[in-house]
């Protein structure tokens, strides 16, 4: 061993040589030093975007809405009767009113004949522009179908019925009024004005109902046929199958020849009784 290192001190390369030893060490320590910072930093980070998560969870929750696509409907009292469709409907003498029968229990009546096409499985629906559910009504009866030429399948009226469980009549009659302006903004694609007026109470087969009335104006005609008013009633009662709370719902269009009166709507709106 003295004698290589006699060799190396008569060749002059002790210097160099503890030179590159000593750089080695440095790169070695350097390596070593960026290594545990890194390994540090990412477990702080992992524990930061941890934290982040959960408060981003927390902060941006928001309560489960009643949209049909999006929530699980509340389910019935057992025991409670439900009907996977409407009976069938008894029709009418030509002329005579004709009852209509839904599968919660309860009928309505609009007039015979005419112009009025009567059913009790026709469903009808409204979505918004993202493809999300508005409203949904089933038994429902339509008055002067395609009345306008320049618009396959309009109406001049419907008459539907829907059911919800888990909430009260006044909460389900205000909550569907409340959607009249997403109706008729959709079909009008724009805007519209809607004055709600209510809640008004009243009995149906003796028991408590709701009823809210709207009017509509503003509506963009798409045609030169189209209503540029409209009135939307709702009124909302105890569901005796199907769903613990029934909504009917008016829709009509003002203005235009042979439209509704209020007469006329009242009378749709009163017929509502439960089934024999």
């Amino acid at each position: 061993m003295r004698g290589i290192f006699g060799k190396l001190k008569q060749h002059g390369l002790i210097a160099p040589l503890a030179t590159i030893g000593l750089c080695l060490i440095a790169i070695v320590v350097l390596l070593y030093g960026i290594t545990w910072v890194t390994n540090k930093g990412s477990s702080l980070g992992g524990e930061a975007r941890a934290e982040g998560e959960s408060a981003a969870t927390t902060s941006g929750w928001t309560a489960p809405t009643l949209n049909p696509q999006t929530s699980t409907p509340a389910p019935l009292p057992e025991g409670f009767p439900s009907l996977r469709r409407p009976p069938a409907m008894v029709e009418s003498p030509e002329g005579q009113p004709q009852p209509v029968p839904t599968k919660f229990g309860l009928t309505y009546t609009v007039p015979g004949g005419g112009d009025w096409r009567p059913s009790a499985s026709r469903v009808l629906g409204w979505t918004d522009g993202n493809g999300n559910d508005i409203a949904t009504y089933g038994s429902v009866s339509d008055y002067k179908y395609n009345f306008c030429p320049e618009r396959n399948g309009s109406t001049l009226a419907d008459v539907g019925i829907t059911g919800r469980n888990g909430t009260d009549i006044g909460t389900a009659a205000k909550e569907a009024i409340e959607k009249a302006e997403d109706i008729f903004a959709e079909e009008s694609n724009g805007k519209v004005s809607v004055e709600i007026s209510g809640p008004f109470d009243l009995e149906v087969s003796g028991s408590p109902a709701v009823r809210y009335t709207a009017k509509v104006t503003e509506i963009e005609p798409q045609t030169s046929c189209d209503v540029r008013e409209a009135g939307f009633d709702v009124v909302s009662t105890r569901g005796y199958a199907t769903a613990e709370v029934a909504t009917l719902f008016v829709k009509h269009g003002d203005g235009a020849p042979g439209a509704l009166t209020d007469d006329d709507v009242n009378n749709i709106v009163g017929s509502l009784q439960r089934a024999e």
